[in-house]
């Protein structure tokens, strides 16, 4: 085990918790002093050991300007060509004379530019002309665009972004006025919305778009020093490429939770409330929030306080992630809470409540397991075991938390109920440990080596699984999509060239980066205020496949491929900014699988069959072509007329899929009910002496929150319909898959043998 963050090697994309967990009161931390360390480590550890120079400084000054305004459409041009001026070849010098006021400078101006404009939709939005009686067009995504030339153009340009807003703000009026009066004609009632007890008249849509911008403009001035920091020191380190990065405190905090699955603190889950208030939204089950029965979901809380005595702190409006700050806290001690009662009649009614903080375990995001009982092909039961791997988690700091010894315990019951074949669905998964994956990998292959990584200097690291044998050697799929990264891409490229486990799905990230963190802190002078310097996570090798190749940019390809949304939709490593090359290196000695014919031919000739037939994929493909249509014109009309005809279509194109849903749907559970049944397992009950049926699993059980009661609501006849059996159509479909998997490796001459009636009906 690796215990050292700055030893410890990460492959992750994960994101952050808003949980809260300790960390001392916020202060006066150098952000310069910060950000020149920042500056160094970056120069000295990353993989390509760049210059920060003047042609970095350009890319830090690209990222930052694009973190300011995104979209391109608060400054002008005038703007951009004086910050370039002044800052696009000197943020390196700056940065080495240990002070980020360029960052600063930038921001204030951004400040007053959201001021100015927020000032400015008020008044367009009372005063403006707004017809929807135009052939004019808005573009949707500016982020290729020119910045405005002058506040003339940049006015014209807000006319429409606003005209297009209070359109779609009509539109939606007029479908829930039209959903409403085809209800009544055709004799159904209306649809039961829920409705809490707090809920206020509805905003007309001019008032709904100037609170949406008001409360942006209030979360811009509540950024402060950290928050600028932060936002200029992760521009700086994805200069480098895209997964170095800089970690804020409470990032750091954030990623150590994601990671150990356990935080110190209350044990709740908090959203805001109209940008006013942390509402709760979940207690975690057994936790210090949970035992105390004071807390409740729904509750919205409005001060912190410290302790018995510390004076309470409004926290209204501020934001939540300072919020999350301020109930963090070490084991032992005590937060008090000043909330407004769910039920409470009014804002004015409030309690305080103490709540005694402690370490709180995380189960949401463990691995957990099915067992999938089903009817095959050929007529006879089949037992598919199903592992989610939602992320490679482990405890870094010498803790006992592991991925993989989570995953054995799973796979220990499934092999005793006796299963037939094994799915690790890694839909999803963004990374984490890369001694997770090596250990992973190793559950189903001899001992030999899973990866190999390279060093700034050329030097080469085979990495091994030493176990004697595999936890278990039978037929193995692994489901992956465009979001599986970097320690998936490990697991998928390393059981793929040993021909152990048949990959399905969609081609994988194409994250082929090892990071490490290191603190900032300790490269901190001895007497420098260190409690807010945060982490950076540094990209220290590239990793490779066993068989050369390197999964960067172009990721692990399916053996067996399914259409995915992500096929259109820009997502992977080639997309991002400073993505590192492609390359290859020699291969590494290893022994394929012994069973490893897997008639792949055969396989993709089944499955491409039931693909085509089935009404899920056959609605995926058109709505593929369709939002590849609306991403490559960008536009979007700002007359009424035209997008009437638009939702009209896209309503009666809705209602039509969703019939020929619920009648696929009711064939496949007519056909399948008495044969299906899905148990679920968890690190809870995989020691049980029973099974445990999916559907008897509770919001509770499947999360480890309380969330809360719902409120009944009718159900409408022409809503989609859920998924048979809770399973998306991929999932359906990797199951025909190991059907065909499996039969076709107990008789190999089956290989060339249809199904007993080609022209029967294929079972989803």
């Amino acid at each position: 085990m690796i215990t050292p963050w700055k030893s410890a090697l990460i492959l992750t994309l994960l994101g952050a918790f808003t949980f809260s967990f300790p960390t001392s009161s916020r202060a006066e931390t150098d952000f310069g002093d910060v950000a020149f360390r920042v500056a160094l480590m970056l120069r000295n550890r990353h993989y390509t050991r760049t210059e920060f120079d003047d042609s970095m400084s350009k890319r830090v000054f690209g990222n930052y300007m694009e973190y300011l305004d995104y979209n391109r459409m608060y400054f002008i041009q005038e703007d951009v060509d004086g910050f370039r001026e002044k800052f696009e070849t000197s943020l390196d010098e700056a940065v080495f004379d240990v002070n980020i006021d360029p960052a600063h400078e930038m921001f204030a101006l951004r400040l007053k530019r959201v001021e100015e404009r927020v000032a400015k939709i008020e008044k367009e939005l009372n005063e403006g002309e707004f017809t929807f009686k135009t052939d004019r067009k808005v573009t949707q995504s500016r982020t290729e665009s020119p910045w405005p030339k002058d506040m003339a153009e940049a006015d014209l340009l807000w006319h429409d972004v606003l005209e297009a807003e209070l359109l779609a703000e009509q539109l939606r009026l007029e479908g829930i006025e039209k959903s409403d009066a085809e209800r009544l004609a055709e004799g159904k009632p209306l649809v039961v919305k829920e409705k809490k007890s707090d809920d206020k008249e509805e905003e007309t849509p001019k008032e709904k778009i100037v609170t949406r911008y008001t409360r942006y403009l209030e979360s811009v001035k509540q950024e402060d020093k950290e928050d600028i920091a932060n936002l200029f020191l992760t521009a700086l380190a994805t200069a480098y490429d895209p997964h170095s990065e800089y970690f804020s405190q409470s990032e750091l905090d954030s990623f150590q939770t994601n990671m150990k699955k356990k935080l110190q603190g209350i044990g709740a889950l908090l959203s805001m409330k109209d940008n006013r208030s942390a509402e709760i939204q979940g207690i975690v089950v057994g936790g210090p929030a949970d035992k105390s029965g004071e807390l409740n979901v729904g509750d919205r809380i409005v001060a912190v306080g410290q302790g018995e005595d510390d004076e309470m702190v409004d926290i209204t409006y501020m934001k939540l992630q300072k919020i999350v700050d301020m109930i963090r806290g070490e084991i032992g001690t005590k937060v008090r809470l000043k909330v407004i009662p769910a039920e409470a009649d009014d804002d004015s009614q409030t309690e305080v409540i103490h709540i005694i903080r402690d370490e709180v375990k995380l189960k949401d995001k463990l691995a957990t397991a099915e067992l999938i009982q089903m009817k095959s092909e050929d007529g006879n039961d089949l037992r598919v075991g199903w592992i989610n791997l939602p992320s490679f988690y482990a405890d870094m700091e010498g803790g006992s938390t592991s991925m993989t010894a989570d995953v054995i315990k799973l796979l220990d019951r499934l092999k005793k109920e006796g299963m037939d074949g094994l799915v690790v669905d890694v839909r999803g998964n963004g990374g984490g440990s890369l001694e997770e994956a090596i250990k992973m990998t190793g559950l189903f292959v001899d001992s030999g080596p899973i990866v190999q990584s390279k060093d700034f200097q050329g030097q080469m690291e085979p990495r091994y699984s030493r176990r004697t044998e595999p936890v278990y050697d039978g037929p193995l799929m692994i489901l992956q999509d465009r979001i599986s990264a970097s320690a998936s891409e490990i697991l998928s490229a390393a059981l793929q060239d040993y021909k152990r486990a048949l990959i399905v799905g969609g081609n994988s990230f194409g994250k082929g980066t090892v990071q490490t963190i290191y603190p900032v802190s300790k490269r901190l002078p001895f007497f420098a205020d260190k409690s807010r310097a945060g982490a950076v996570k540094v990209t220290i090798q590239k990793f490779y496949r066993i068989s050369g190749g390197s999964t960067q940019e172009k990721g692990v390809a399916s053996d067996v491929s399914l259409p995915s949304i992500y096929d259109v939709l820009e997502r992977g490593e080639s997309s991002l900014k400073f993505p590192l090359e492609w390359d290859e290196v020699k291969k590494l000695r290893y022994k394929e699988w012994k069973d490893s014919d897997f008639k792949l031919a055969k396989l993709n000739e089944r499955s491409a069959k039931r693909v085509e037939e089935d009404p899920d994929f056959k609605i995926l493909k058109e709505d593929m072509a369709r939002l590849k249509k609306q991403i490559d014109d960008n536009t979007i009309s700002l007359s009424i007329e035209e997008r009437r005809v638009e939702n009209e279509k896209t309503r009666e194109r809705t209602k039509a899929r969703n019939a020929l849903r619920k009648k696929a749907y009711a064939l496949i559970e007519s056909q399948q009910s008495d044969a299906l049944k899905l148990y679920k397992l968890t690190l809870d009950n995989v020691d049980a002496e029973g099974l445990t049926l999916a559907s008897d699993f509770s919001d509770e059980d499947n999360t480890g929150f309380r969330l809360g009661d719902k409120e009944e609501v009718e159900k409408d006849e022409d809503a989609a319909p859920e998924y048979p059996f809770g399973m998306d159509p991929m999932k359906r479909e990797a199951l025909h898959i190991m059907d065909d998997f499996i039969t076709l490796k107990k008789s190999p001459a089956t290989a060339s043998i249809e199904r007993k009636d080609p022209d029967a009906p294929v079972k989803n």
